[in-house]
């Protein structure tokens, strides 16, 4: 070869080192809680408010029957993340099944390439410590107060799309995943102005649309910096809502396809625009999908497909979809329910089997099991099959044990956290979730009843009882619904019963204590809080000060001080810990230091503070700041009983008599729930120096334990 051809060789050598690269695509990947299929335009909803979801569909691809594998948050996206089944990933049930690290998810795949990583949450089900923050750089879950009243719980969608607008403007060069999670159509619905008025009556769909408009603002961001065009978009939905169909509210119970159909849009590099795919996909294709368009190789002995070939028309292989719900085998002990889709037709295995056409009955109102015995046999036994390969050793549900501070938040968002999974998953002879959903949805309304409506909720669910005696939540529920009617012995013996049928659960058994103490239980209340306490995670400090205040109401000062100092030595401002702190002090005599304590403590969410602070005033001869610490218990709890004691006792002190007698009769009718209660309305009476009314206070004091 000439010296020239050399040279000119060198040179296109040269050219092609300094020639870029093609950019790898970028991925964004948003998950739309609870959004139902057919309550989005583009899936033929005339009515609904979905235009930027719509518009992906014809920039790109829609999966017109796309299925999820489970119908809760937690275990939908752990399937999305590591394209495997629930009965490999583990995750069974939100936050009581953590997402481990033995399976690869997109995030770690993806970072491991290069890929900078970030994820915006917005609900609790999916945070970070429950395994969902493997592989990201940046994890924000910044959330707080919900609708249903428990602190760090959820966050609305513009709240997380301002996180991810930000993340993006900073995105600058090189390949990137971002994760958003959008959690607004779950219940309760609240759409925000101006979509309540919009869709008034509708305001689920309300919710949709409000998160529909986010999603808008997140790609607009993505397209100011200029990163549309190298950027997969994939928009999909955990799963649906059933909005009362077949008797159940929401999600998380049934496996018919309102909760199972779910949206799933693709759009960006390597896909066609306006590609509808009608072949049947599950989320567990999610995952290799994503992988094989971004070029990446999808870790070996995934279940999904790599869906490529139908972006492109081409024929897809179908094997059969697998879904399940062991929420009401988890939380009620009921029996699991399993769905196996072949083609059109669909198994639903539960205590009976169910065999519908969805071709011809996609509103599954049909049941073809007693017809079609061939094809329900073939399909049992490939289910059966499916199982014994996922599962070969027995499927069985492997829980962590929630706090109790856990369990609030999931109540917030309106789950349970049972964990009667204990035992075969497929236990035989329980009941059928399908012919008990409703009386799930009458348990979660009847245990928000108070005042007036406690008496008839109390009597429902005490019929409820009767009917599915094993049922943990049932029991549960009836303990907390007969404590705060003032039954005590009612509540124990149904929260004893509850922490018989799910002894895993410390936070059943926290409510059962306290219930105890107020019988004046003490050694069965330290009993059930010991256990608690070696079940429940390291930084529960609730229920270790709830131990704590047991020994000192025993008499056990050494044992409860170092509970104590240990809280606080962890979380200075706990307010739990300064209560604990402050009544120590108080029953060692030390008045005065105890002060200080309790005020801390009154800081917090609870009233009880307040009214020992109360007390401790009146034990230090000091009336006239008793009073007015009544006074502001009462501005945080408008006709708190206990709070009227200490307010009647104070004022006969000072020596107003007729104004304490007043008060303190206010206090009577309005019928104290706890003995102590009784029992300071009958020091106040004292007080006041009407011995008839004390002596009656101390009987209702009686009665309220024998209750």
């Amino acid at each position: 070869m000439s010296a020239l051809a050399l040279a000119a060789l060198a040179a296109l050598a040269i050219l092609a080192l300094r020639r870029p690269h093609p950019r790898r695509p970028s991925l964004l990947l948003v998950t739309i809680d609870t959004l139902r299929a057919d309550h989005v335009g583009a899936y033929g909803d005339a009515a609904a408010e979905t235009p930027v979801l719509d518009g992906l569909g014809r920039r790109g691809a829609r999966f017109e029957n796309a299925m999820t594998a489970v119908p809760l948050t937690g275990p939908a996206h752990a399937t999305i993340f590591t394209g495997q089944y629930p009965p490999i990933h583990g995750v069974r049930d939100n936050v009581a099944f953590p997402l481990s690290t033995r399976h690869p998810t997109l995030a770690t795949l993806l970072k491991a390439r290069g890929y900078r990583t970030a994820a915006f949450a917005a609900a609790y089900p999916v945070a970070a410590a429950f395994g969902f923050g493997q592989g990201f750089d940046h994890f924000d879950e910044e959330f707080h107060s919900s609708p249903g009243g428990s602190e760090d719980a959820e966050r609305p969608g513009n709240e997380v799309a301002d996180r991810a607008i930000e993340w993006l403007r900073a995105a600058g060069d090189g390949p990137f995943f971002v994760w958003v999670h959008f959690y607004d159509p779950h219940a309760p619905y609240a759409p925000p102005p101006p979509y309540d008025a919009r869709f008034a009556g509708r305001p689920y769909d309300g919710e949709v649309a409000f998160a529909d408009a986010q999603l808008g603002r997140v790609l607009e961001a993505l397209r100011a910096g200029g990163h549309e065009g190298d950027t997969l978009v994939a928009a999909l939905s955990d799963h649906g809502e059933s909005l009362g169909e077949r008797g159940e509210a929401t999600h998380g119970i049934l496996v018919y396809q309102p909760t199972l159909h779910v949206p799933f849009f693709l759009a960006g590099p390597g896909v066609d625009a306006g590609v509808v795919v009608a072949p049947r996909v599950s989320l567990v294709d999610v995952a290799p999908t994503l992988l094989a368009l971004l070029g990446v190789e999808p870790p070996p002995g995934l279940p999904g497909r790599d869906l490529r070939p139908a972006l492109g028309g081409r024929r897809l292989p179908t094997p059969p979809l697998y879904a399940e719900s062991l929420f009401g085998r988890l939380n009620c002990r009921w029996s699991s329910l399993r769905a196996w889709v072949s083609e059109d037709w669909k198994l639903v295995e539960g205590a009976e089997p169910e065999l519908f056409d969805l071709a011809a009955d996609p509103g599954e109102r049909d049941d073809r099991a007693g017809r079609e015995p061939e094809r329900l046999a073939r399909m049992r036994s490939a289910l059966r099959a499916a199982m014994q390969a996922m599962a070969p050793a027995g499927d069985s549900a492997r829980a962590v044990t929630l706090s109790p501070e856990q369990e609030e938040r999931l109540r917030a968002l309106g789950y349970v956290g049972g964990g009667a999974g204990a035992g075969r998953i497929d236990e035989p002879g329980l009941p059928d979730p399908r012919t008990h959903v409703g009386t799930y949805e009458r348990l979660r309304q009847d245990m928000r009843a108070r005042g007036p409506a406690a008496a008839p909720a109390l009597a429902e669910v005490q019929t409820i009882v009767a009917a599915d005696p094993g049922n943990p939540f049932a029991r549960f529920v009836l303990g907390e619904l007969a404590y705060h009617d003032g039954r005590l012995a009612t509540a124990a013996r149904a929260l004893e019963r509850a922490v018989a049928l799910d002894p895993d659960r410390p936070a059943m058994r926290l409510v059962d204590a306290q219930v105890l103490r107020d019988l004046g239980r003490l050694d069965e209340a330290e009993r059930q809080l010991r256990t608690a306490v070696e079940q429940t995670t390291a930084d529960d400090d609730r229920t270790r000060m709830a131990l704590a205040e047991t020994l000192v109401a025993r008499g056990r000062m050494d044992e409860a001080r170092p509970l104590i100092a240990g809280a606080l030595a962890r979380s200075p401002r706990d307010v739990d810990a300064a209560a604990a702190q402050g009544r120590l002090l108080a029953a060692e005599g030390h008045e005065a230091e105890a002060v200080p304590w309790l005020e801390r403590a009154a800081y917090g969410a609870e009233v009880d503070p307040w009214l020992d602070l109360g007390e401790l005033y009146l034990r230090l001869g000091q009336p006239g700041r008793a009073e007015q610490i009544a006074r502001r218990a009462l501005g945080r709890a408008p006709g708190h009983p206990w709070a009227m004691a200490i307010a009647g006792r104070a004022l006969a002190l000072e020596g107003h008599r007729e104004e304490a007698l007043a008060v303190l009769r206010k206090g009577v009718e309005l019928r104290p729930l706890r003995p102590g209660a009784w029992l300071s309305l009958a020091r106040g009476f004292d007080a006041d120096r009407e011995p008839a009314e004390a002596a009656r206070c101390r009987a209702r004091a009686e009665q309220t334990r024998r209750d």
